[in-house]
């Protein structure tokens, strides 16, 4: 009988050890994976300011654009109504 006692006090100390392990373990990872989540944040961060100035300078490209067709546009229906009132 006081054999299983050794025994169940040594299978107790090293579920303990491992316990005691895993918990470290957690700790590491959970501080290693909030560093990672950390870096990500500020890559996507840097990411996303670069596609937003990108689609500002496009932005503003197309409201040239368009400014520049009505300019053409009214000159045509200019151009276009001097000819009316010629004949």
């Amino acid at each position: 009988m006081q054999g299983k006692m050794v025994e169940k006090d040594e299978l107790l100390a090293m579920l303990t050890e491992i316990y005691d392990q895993l918990e470290e373990l957690e700790n590491v990872l959970e501080s290693n994976l909030s560093g990672l989540r950390q870096d990500w944040y500020y890559e996507q961060s840097e990411k996303l300011e670069v596609c937003e100035s990108r689609l500002e300078a496009i932005e503003e490209d197309m409201t040239v654009i368009r400014s520049e067709a009505d300019n053409i546009e009214n000159a045509k229906r200019s151009a276009g109504m001097k000819l009316e009132l010629g004949f």
